[in-house]
């Protein structure tokens, strides 16, 4: 299936083709064919109009998203940051605790060797260790103080052990909180580490959303221009098939040669109901943004009949892109009424129909909201104010 701009082209040609035809009536079948390209031209338009809005509404989104989630990856890193530093405080302070319990552990080790040896000493040397002190005192206050600075000896070696013994207990208490401490921090590392590689991952995936939606809407960028320009073009084929009708009418000395059915030049409404939206500039409802509304639209339920304003020759009853079923009557003097949005039609091209007359039934095809009627006339095939003719 050709993309929407090789469909342009190829209505482009077409209409450019009828240009340079010489001066006659079109046929039928060339008409329609025109016809049916500029139907499908705006059917993609509306297309690529919605994906375009689709894609905004994305970018809209994920660039809020991407907000929230920056925040919340901004929080996990300095948590991270903050956990890891608490760790590596922690991981210090157990090694000063180990090369403290190791001093300790030396000098336990130093001061148990030594009176170990003094202990047997005493124990196997015990006789001659006091036959020597009673030999080598003077007198018995000698001895006596020679006795207690022996036992004071021994008192304060056993003091120096049990201190030093205390002092490791108390370090390796103080390690084994630490130990815990460390442990605890090191699953917090590990589950802030997990929260940001989580948090890096969503970001990933919002980012390849955002991408690919900045890429739908510059792929369907060109869409809305075209689709802002389908009325007019529909007013250049109106446009080009009175001229080549004239051209023809001149050529055969006759200007009605095509058979156009002349109205009273007074339209009557189509429909009777509200106008829910008038002619002229408006807030589209679909597109949510500011567009010329070239007719005026008339609420009715749905399958209400829709009559002919005036009478005329039927130039389009087809499916006509965002205006849906339509149905385009020529009323000869440059002036030609659009009836948009209907649910089926009860009339089709070239054929001739009188004022009054049913030709198609209400509805909500194309670019539409709710049953109604979209109505506009055209003088000269550029859109004029309806409520001036009706």
């Amino acid at each position: 299936m050709m993309n929407y701009t090789d469909k342009s082209k190829k209505f482009l040609a077409l209409f450019a083709a009828a240009v340079l035809l010489s001066p006659t009536v079109l046929s039928l079948a060339e008409d329609e064919d025109l016809q049916n390209q500029l139907s499908d031209v705006q059917s993609q338009m509306a297309v690529q109009q919605q994906k375009k809005s689709d894609a905004e509404g994305v970018i809209t989104d994920v660039f809020e998203r991407l907000r929230v989630i920056q925040e919340r990856l901004d929080a996990a890193v300095s948590a991270y940051k903050s956990i890891t530093a608490e760790l590596t405080a922690t991981e210090k302070k157990i090694g000063d605790a180990e090369r403290e319990m190791a001093q300790a552990e030396e000098r336990l080790k130093t001061r148990e060797n030594v009176l170990s040896r003094r202990m047997r000493d005493i124990y196997m040397h015990g006789q001659l260790n006091y036959l020597d002190v009673v030999i080598g005192a003077k007198d018995f206050n000698d001895f006596a103080n020679r006795v207690e600075l022996l036992r004071r000896v021994i008192s304060s070696d056993m003091s120096l052990i049990s201190s030093i013994k205390e002092e490791r207990s108390r370090i390796a208490a103080a390690k084994a909180v630490l130990e815990e401490e460390r442990a605890h921090q090191q699953q917090l590392q590990a589950d802030a580490a997990a929260k940001q590689a989580e948090i890096e991952k969503t970001k990933a995936e919002q980012r390849a959303l955002l991408e690919k939606a900045q890429s739908d809407k510059a792929t369907a960028e060109a869409a809305l221009a075209e689709l802002e320009a389908t009325s007019q073009s529909i007013g250049a084929m109106l446009r080009q098939r009175q001229a080549d009708r004239a051209a023809a009418a001149s050529a055969v000395g006759t200007a009605d040669s095509f058979q156009a059915v002349s109205g009273s030049g007074v339209f009557i409404w189509p429909v009777n109901g509200p106008i829910t939206s008038p002619f002229g500039y408006r807030n589209h409802p679909i597109f949510g943004r500011a567009i010329f509304h070239s007719g005026i639209d008339i609420g009715v339920d749905e399958g209400t009949p829709v009559h002919a304003a005036d009478a005329g020759v039927v130039v389009e009853a087809d499916w006509l892109g965002g205006y849906g079923n339509a149905v385009i009557i020529d009323h000869g003097n440059g002036l030609s009424t659009v009836y948009g949005h209907n649910s089926s039609l009860a009339v089709s091209a070239g054929q001739s129909v009188a004022k009054g007359e049913v030709i198609a039934y209400a509805g909500s095809t194309g670019n539409s909201t709710g049953p109604h009627v979209h109505f506009e006339v055209r003088s000269g095939g550029e859109p004029v104010d309806p409520m001036g003719y009706l």
